[in-house]
């Protein structure tokens, strides 16, 4: 099944674009293989509550067989989906997870945001209304305190992120992980990376950009200037549905395949080029 173009030159630790690149390439090459996974799992995706879980385990099989591919040890499908299928439930869960941290975190960021903002922008003014005066003093301050608020916020958001971007790979990979377990897994590899994964981050951004474009935003603007109710309307609606539909199918195998790859660049890392898979609880 894997060839020896399909995986990186050298085993080891990766730079931000060989993560990439590799990914690319894995997709490349198994183009075919993952976009049928794609595909079905954005079919399950609109039947609730199962098929969302299928979705998840889906995602994380196409991760695991990124993985797999740089190892040396290339599973096919089916052989993947023995380990993923047990865990089918505990992806679901994880998703439940993730996304309760992060509306808490968003309002623990809102809350971090607006203090300094509020306290950045209240000194601005006192400072800056002897200079530009009564009226123009205070408006810079606020101004100035929005900025830092938003700083705040952003990068915030970009390191909770970076922590949190991988956690369905170590539940696909590695055995008797729970949902918890591995978010923690996944705090704990990245815990000082995250610079470089922004990097892996904005660089497959951008080489997802031009389907993201052409399928999920320029259809956008068939809907502006027609009526909604209309039959135009729902009619332009519909296709630029079909196609970010199809949007969504084309990009998720490359990201699903840039986290894989970035696990083992992160593993490597952190605890060696020895990846015998083992028990994760012992870590924490």
């Amino acid at each position: 099944m894997a060839s020896s173009a399909s995986r990186p030159d050298t085993l080891g630790p990766l730079n931000p674009g060989n993560v990439v690149s590799a990914a690319l390439r894995l997709y490349r090459d198994r183009f075919k293989m993952y976009f049928g996974l794609s595909v079905k799992a954005y079919l399950w995706l609109l039947i609730p509550v199962y098929g969302w879980a299928k979705y998840f385990a889906i995602a994380g099989l196409m991760s695991r067989l990124a993985f797999q591919e740089v190892i040396s040890q290339p599973e096919t499908p089916d052989e993947a989906r023995r380990h993923v299928t047990p865990k089918l439930w505990s992806f679901l869960g994880l998703a439940l997870l993730i996304g309760l941290l992060f509306i808490a975190a968003y309002l623990v960021l809102i809350i971090a945001a607006i203090i300094p903002g509020v306290v950045v922008g209240g000194l601005s003014a006192v400072a800056l209304s002897p200079i530009f005066g009564e009226n123009v003093g205070p408006a810079i301050g606020v101004a100035v305190g929005a900025l830092i608020g938003f700083a705040v916020f952003v990068i915030g958001f970009i390191w909770l992120i970076s922590r949190l971007l991988i956690p369905e790979v170590p539940l696909a990979i590695e055995p008797e992980v729970t949902s918890s377990d591995s978010i923690s897994r996944s705090w704990n590899l990245t815990k000082t990376s995250v610079v470089r994964i922004q990097f892996v981050v904005v660089a497959a951004f951008l080489i997802n950009l031009p389907v993201v474009l052409v399928l999920n935003y320029l259809p956008q603007l068939l809907l502006l200037g027609l009526d909604p109710g209309t039959p135009a309307y729902w009619l332009a609606y519909t296709l630029t549905f079909v196609l970010s539909f199809l949007g969504g199918m084309v990009v998720l195998p490359f990201w699903q395949a840039v986290k894989g790859v970035l696990y083992y660049d992160l593993r490597s890392r952190r605890e060696g080029l020895d990846l015998q898979l083992r028990n994760p609880k012992s870590d924490f």
